[in-house]
Parts: C-alpha cells; structure tokens; sequence
C-alpha cells in the first residue's frame, strides 16, 4: 500500500507535537494546595467507610463532589486538566497510588465488618492521605517528564 504523506511534513509534523508537548509540561504545574487537598477528600472517601449511620452516607457524597470541584479549580489554575498519564512511568505511578487507596478502603471495610472502633479507620486514611501527597507529587513531575518527551519517545 502507497502512502501519499510528504516525509517533510511528516517531520514538520512531529516536531511541532514535540515543541506542542514541551510547552504543555510547563504549564501543568500542580499548586502547592492540590494534593493536600485531594489526601483530605481521599481520607474522607476511606473513613466514611468505617462511619456509622447517617455520618457515612453524609461523608461520601460530599467527598465524591469534592473531586470534581477540586479538578475545576486546577483546571482554572493552570488552564489545563490533565486526566491520563502521558507515559509507563506516570501510569505505573497512578496505578500504585489507585491499589493504595483501594487497600486502604478494604482495611477500613474490615474495620467496619469486624465491629472495631471506627477510630481505627484513621490508619488507613492517613497512610492513604500521605501516599497520595507523596505519589501525586512524584506523578506530577514524571508527567511533566513525559510531555516534554518527544512524541516517539513516550510509550
């Protein structure tokens, strides 16, 4: 099968999607206040778990509506949302900060199921809280990395 692309174009082509991915790794640059922020709504999501009654039920939703408020004002910040990593580094980093929170969210069901003081909750929401600090700031600078990457270079 014949191709009718211009290899010049082609060129012209990829290095205007390089330079395109270069400027768009300055500007997703995440505030200081927005992993902070997103470890309070991921410690709230876990501990509504282990929440008796009414507290629970109160506590998700609010938390779950949180999230997209909370993507608005980043968006607004930066003028970009970023919502997929950008390469194997940063999807590999998302998917370990994702089994963090998903265990933590079993820990605090057995909490909840074995009839234990809700207070143990607080464990796995806080280690959830300060791996999402941590991982989400080192997700940022990979993705970072990543865009800057020329195109043939990221998967």
């Amino acid at each position: 099968m014949e191709s009718n692309i211009d290899p010049d174009e082609a060129r012209s082509t990829l290095a205007f999607l390089d330079d395109d991915g270069a400027r768009l790794a300055e500007r997703v640059v995440t505030p200081w206040w927005y992993h902070p922020i997103l470890a309070a709504i991921v410690a709230a999501i876990i501990i509504s778990q282990a929440l008796p009654g009414a507290w629970g039920i109160t506590l998700l939703p609010l938390a779950i509506i949180a999230i997209p408020l909370l993507m608005l004002a980043y968006k607004k910040h930066s003028g970009v949302a970023t919502t997929q990593p950008a390469g194997p580094r940063s999807k590999r980093l998302m998917l370990m900060l994702m089994a963090v929170v998903v265990l933590a969210l079993v820990s605090t069901l057995v909490v909840k199921l074995t009839d234990s003081s809700p207070w143990w909750a607080l464990i796995p929401a806080a280690i959830a809280a300060v791996v999402t600090v941590l991982l989400g700031r080192r997700y940022d600078a990979v993705l970072r990395q990543e865009l800057a990457l020329p195109v043939s270079a990221r998967r």
